[in-house]
């Protein structure tokens, strides 16, 4: 099986700009590879050390697009919580997602100190590093020097923590990523990208033909606001995390979303075998 650290924060603020055990199932069938020293322990935290990064090693996602119902509440109480995101949908789609080393990049001497990137949607890449404290987001750039819509280059004036280790319930922070000097679709621009992130929840995850158990449901609300002029856009992303595979499933809201567990996603994606 394939596996690595999945970092989609960047997609958020790229948006806002423009029956088995409760451990893995079935038994044996998804351990963490051999490419990471990493076993999960389920204990309710997440370190940093049980968050592992592999540059270009892809991870497979069942996509759905459009308006799609979800619960990101789940049912049951305590140690009987649950998410049951084990729908099959014919319309979905199977994308890969992998970190790259950023120093392949155009960008790379645009963000000092930064490590890796994720593709972050839209034609933008996340840059990113991580360390024993945090996940820091140094901030955004267009996949190409010179995409048709024009050139975005958007480095934070000082990286933001988009997860904070250990993650455990209950845990929340406010973070701002000061723009002093940044490019948007080869105009200029300078704003603020605030982050607000909770982690709200633990419990069993269920996919198709497979259940994480315990995850932590990490909620970000990310909201760009322009220096001078325009209007604040906001977005709303859920995921859940498990120790050692990192991102089992995202949820991202639609524009301006003022409910934290949003009922109906404008993107969702889950881990797919």
């Amino acid at each position: 099986m394939r596996t690595s650290i999945t970092l989609l924060h960047a997609s958020l603020a790229s948006l806002a700009f423009s029956a088995c055990s409760d451990n893995l199932t079935p038994p044996g069938a998804i351990e963490p590879p051999a490419v990471f020293d990493c076993v999960p322990d389920r204990d309710g935290a997440i370190t940093a050390a049980e968050l592992p990064v592999a540059l270009d090693l892809a991870v497979d996602y069942a996509v759905s697009t459009g308006d799609t119902a979800v619960d990101l509440v789940g049912t049951g109480g305590a140690d009987a919580h649950r998410w049951d995101f084990s729908q099959e949908r014919a319309s979905d789609a199977i994308t890969s997602v992998a970190a790259a080393p950023l120093n392949a990049q155009w960008y790379a001497s645009s963000f000092p100190g930064a490590a890796f990137v994720v593709d972050a949607g839209g034609g933008l890449d996340g840059i990113y590093r991580k360390d024993d404290t945090a996940l820091w987001l140094y901030g955004l750039a267009s996949h190409d020097a010179a995409p048709a819509a024009g050139k975005t280059l958007l480095p934070y004036a000082s990286p933001v923590a988009v997860l904070r280790f250990p993650i455990v319930d209950g845990d929340a922070h406010h973070e701002v990523g000061q723009i002093t000097a940044g490019t948007a679709q080869g105009l200029p621009f300078i704003g603020t990208d605030t982050y607000d992130v909770d982690v709200t929840g633990t419990g069993r995850l269920e996919l198709p033909y497979v259940r994480f158990s315990p995850v932590l449901r990490v909620r970000t609300h990310v909201v760009r606001t322009p220096a001078a002029g325009g209007t604040s856009i906001g977005k709303r992303q859920v995921q859940f995390l498990f120790e050692c595979f990192g991102e089992i499933t995202r949820a991202e809201s639609r524009p301006d979303e003022a409910n934290p567990d949003f009922t109906t996603a404008a993107y969702l994606r889950r881990y797919s075998l």
